[in-house]
């Protein structure tokens, strides 16, 4: 059984995602003895206020440790991270056990499963989401029900809520599913308001029905609020959106599926990140039906939309009509070309 008077962890990272560093502090102040050994620079003030030791080294950082703890941006860090040139798997001990944070590919987390299952590695994925009221975490586990058995005293630290599931790959598959509705009730949240609004129906009414119907979701609890409050700022941001939207695309694709709504939030979340709304939390969703100086007012700047289509990295193009046009690029809020009329007002600072 894990207890901190015996364990050591070491912490390979890069995202500065606030739920990871808030595990990381807790385990220090619980009384386990943590480095880190690689780190996004905005993680270093929190983790030094808690005491935890940086190490350079990679094997210094590894030698002694029984845990280890990851948390990156794509999965193609997670790949060079775990599978690379003097990768964790080649650099560990037999019997070390390992925690992936991080949202990536489930078919990457069971080939690094089986990979490490031939070193006697164990290795759980165990992505963490925020979702709910106040972007609550939920960490959900898979691998090994015997590792997460044994493991099982350090999950609280990770999230309030645990989802164990069954299978390696397993838990960043349910956090796949839950991204995917999350963008697309989103979507269909925002639109709905928007529509609504432009129409002349009342706010509190459109409110109304969709807290009363089969409409409702938990975007509309969690996220219409805070819009409504010209509250752009949350525990997601768009680029870290974008990562997770494309773990869901690059699944699709392995099960030859086709996800339109999925991809659709990809291309306006990019859209979003490439007006300047990178760090903004995924309501600011709301800004891109906003007329150009509101979005001006929130740092948003749709000069730098030129050319967007030619920069996309997934779809050659961005629909064709309503704010892009297939030879120029976005139209800024305000502004249509054979699309919807826009959305001017309705989440305006008044």
């Amino acid at each position: 059984m894990i207890s901190p008077l015996d364990t050591r962890i070491a912490f390979f990272g890069g995202a500065a995602q606030p739920a990871v560093v808030e595990a990381i502090v807790k385990l220090k102040t619980a009384g386990f003895d943590v480095v880190v050994a690689s780190h996004d620079p905005r993680e270093a003030p929190a983790l030094r206020d808690a005491g935890v030791t940086f190490i350079d080294d990679r094997m210094e950082a590894l030698l002694g440790s029984q845990v280890v703890i990851t948390s990156l941006h794509t999965s193609a860090d997670v790949e060079n991270l775990y599978l690379g040139d003097e990768g964790l798997l080649e650099l560990m001990d037999p019997g070390t056990f390992c925690i992936d944070l991080s949202v990536s590919s489930p078919r990457l987390a069971r080939e690094i499963q089986a990979v490490a299952a031939v070193s006697d590695i164990e290795v759980l994925d165990a992505p963490i989401v925020c979702v709910g009221e106040g972007e609550q975490a939920v960490v959900f586990v898979g691998g090994d029900p015997q590792t997460q058995s044994t493991l099982s005293p350090l999950f609280p630290f990770f999230a309030p809520i645990v989802m164990p599931q069954e299978a390696a790959g397993d838990g960043q598959f349910a956090a796949m599913i839950s991204i995917i509705a999350l963008a697309g009730s989103l979507m269909g949240t925002v639109e709905a308001m928007s529509l609504a609004h432009i129409a002349g129906f009342p706010e509190k009414n459109a409110l109304n029905v969709l807290a009363s119907t089969s409409g409702g979701s938990r975007a509309l609890i969690d996220y219409i609020p805070r819009v409504l409050g010209h509250d752009y700022t949350g525990r997601i941001n768009i680029a870290t959106f974008l990562d997770m939207l494309d773990v869901a695309l690059d699944a699709a694709e392995e099960f030859e599926v086709t996800i339109p709504m999925t991809e659709t939030a990809y291309q306006l979340y990019e859209l979003l990140q490439a007006v300047g709304g990178e760090e903004m939390s995924i309501q600011a969703l709301a800004l891109l039906y906003e007329d150009e100086q509101t979005c001006a007012d929130y740092g948003l700047d749709w000069a730098l939309a030129d050319g967007f289509n030619d920069r996309c990295e997934r779809f050659d193009d961005f629909f064709g009509t309503g704010y892009l046009d297939a030879d120029d690029g976005p139209e800024p809020p305000g502004r249509t070309q054979g699309g919807p009329p826009p959305i001017d007002g309705f989440f305006s600072k008044n």
